[in-house]
């Protein structure tokens, strides 16, 4: 079978760009035949091997649609792979859809879907998805409010099919980690990963530090990212008030915040590193989290907002679930998984179990049974 993803690639830092190097990696286990092209975006790097290439070959801020089709020819399946500030809200994207080959099975992936109560250009963003959607063959979306949302949108449900995001299983060790991240040896670590940007709400997280820290005194809180290099001026006002508010709750000794950028290298070992992952974030998208499936990868336990993004969690626990803004709450499920044993095992059991079944592998074979569905 010969497999052509449009999509941005790697080096990019992109998370669409690190979703196709994984899945791609887990097709090619499960399928070791499968001829694979990636039509990258231009910034990837090219490469030709034995049943893989990569071709950067387009620019999302030109006409594209001729650059993305020319790639396609011989392709048994093309999968988009769609994010709304990739290919914007023009007529390209349908075109590219519309110009290929009647022969070639056309699949997509929603990777995030704006309600239109919630986006500033109000039903733009659901009648693009809408659009895209009725013209591929097949849509994959990760989270069920997705589905329901282009159910909504009359897109036939037999045609949309739920697949988790994947997950890398790793098993870095904590004291390995730790060394190599220069973190502390001893105490309990909370992690927060990724740019820091105001939606997060990483100074929820600190009144639950402060919280935590009247039980506990050798837990600290590690901020693990920086801004964008294009960063809002919200954002990095924001970046300002979490230093200001760090002094103002005297945690200068329990948190670690570098506002800095960790490499792809260092990525699995901050996980390795930390005893509990937290996602206070405050949002109304419908997208699933790649730094959620990192921390069950890495088998450690997951305190999340209830919001649409974390709705996976409850396959683990939903206890582990709060209410957005609720610092308090986070500080109880933290001091139960620190203080209760039964608790913090099941939570770890649960944790296995599902990033066994959301494996890339596992996910990649889902893709592979929609690829030659008839």
């Amino acid at each position: 079978m010969k497999i052509a993803y449009v999509s941005t690639y790697l080096p990019k830092q992109c998370g669409i760009a690190t979703y196709v190097d994984y899945l791609i990696r887990g097709i090619r286990r499960v399928d070791p035949l499968s001829d694979i092209k990636v039509i990258a975006e231009k910034g990837a790097s090219p490469i030709k091997q034995e049943k893989f290439e990569v071709n950067p070959c387009w620019d999302r801020n030109e006409d594209y649609v001729k650059p993305i089709i020319s790639y396609t020819k011989d392709a048994d399946v093309v999968h988009i792979q769609h994010e709304y500030s990739i290919y914007k809200f023009d007529d390209r994207l349908p075109l590219v859809l519309q110009g290929l080959n009647a022969k070639i099975k056309k699949v997509i992936t929603i990777h995030c879907l704006r309600p239109a109560q919630f986006s500033e250009r109000k039903a733009v963003d659901e009648n693009f998805a809408k659009r895209i959607a009725e013209l591929a063959d097949e849509v994959i979306v990760h989270l069920k409010s997705q589905k329901a949302i282009l159910t909504r949108l009359k897109i036939p449900s037999e045609k949309i099919h739920i697949i988790p995001h994947g997950t890398k299983i790793s098993d870095e060790g904590k004291r390995i980690s730790r060394l190599r991240l220069r973190l502390p040896i001893d105490g309990k670590i909370i992690l927060m990963f990724g740019f820091v940007k105001k939606h997060k709400c990483i100074h929820i997280a600190l009144d639950a530090l402060a919280e935590i820290l009247k039980k506990f005194k050798d837990v600290y809180l590690f901020v693990a990212g920086g801004l964008t290099s294009t960063a809002s001026q919200e954002d990095r006002e924001y970046a300002k008030f979490l230093s200001k508010r760090i002094s103002e709750l005297e945690l200068q000794n329990n948190v670690i915040y570098p506002n800095s950028f960790f490499p792809n290298e260092d990525i699995l070992y901050l996980f390795g590193a930390s005893d509990v992952v937290l996602f206070p974030y405050y949002e109304e998208d419908r997208s699933a989290s790649g730094s959620f499936h990192l921390a069950i990868g890495a088998k450690k336990p997951v305190i999340a907002s209830r919001i649409p993004k974390f709705e996976e969690l409850r396959n683990i626990c939903d206890e582990l679930l709060v209410l957005p803004y609720n610092s308090s709450g986070i500080a109880k499920i933290t001091i139960r998984l620190f203080e209760d044993t039964e608790f913090w095992q099941y939570v770890i059991n649960r944790t296995e179990e599902y990033r066994k079944l959301t494996s890339w592998q596992a996910v990649a074979a889902q893709h592979l049974q929609i690829y030659k569905k008839r």
